[in-house]
């Protein structure tokens, strides 16, 4: 479980790396009650209820995770992720399908629209700050550079025995 200092109220207080959540539900009461668990958990979190909102948020904000209820009204959540793949900075962010819809053909469409997930409601709050930590830690892991220095790091180019250089990512020289 996440540790993080505590409001005067007794709410743990949101750090700027803590995962941001974008909960799209045209329900107000399970979007109120879900946004103010996580909040409570230190997520830093922005609801809405409006799915054409919720693109202009996500293109705003860069959410971390985007909760995304299956049927609204306006565009339903299959068409609002398709809207939200087309912008390059959202295209690999993990976007949940969270829906009462959880027949196997529900789940099997949500999965091929391009869903990251399907977690089914009504869940426990407990579960679904779980699963987020999990999607994002996830999600961390793929999106990570791989055979790139840290800032600060320079390339050493070593000479082998026969005279080639090494590659470029083989070597690497911390900063004095």
């Amino acid at each position: 479980m996440r540790r993080r200092p505590l409001r005067p109220d007794g709410r743990r207080r949101a750090v700027p790396h803590d995962p941001l959540v974008l909960l799209v539900d045209n329900h107000a009461d399970t979007r109120e009650m879900y946004a103010e668990y996580l909040r409570v958990r230190g997520f830093r979190v922005i609801a809405c209820s409006d799915s054409k909102l919720s693109i202009e948020l996500a293109d705003a904000t860069l959410p971390d995770i985007i909760l995304l209820e299956l049927r609204m009204t306006g565009m339903n959540g299959a068409q609002v992720l398709a809207e939200l793949r087309k912008n390059p900075d959202l295209a690999q962010r993990p976007v949940v399908a969270l829906t009462a819809s959880v027949m196997t053909p529900d789940r099997a469409a949500a999965m091929a629209a391009g869903f990251t997930e399907l977690l089914p409601k009504p869940c426990f709050p407990e579960d679904l700050a779980a699963a987020i930590d999990r999607i994002v830690a996830e999600s961390a892991v793929k999106s990570a550079p791989h055979n790139q220095l840290r800032a600060g790091h320079r390339v050493v180019r070593r000479r082998r025995s026969d005279g080639r250089v090494h590659p470029p990512s083989a070597a690497a020289e911390f900063p004095r």
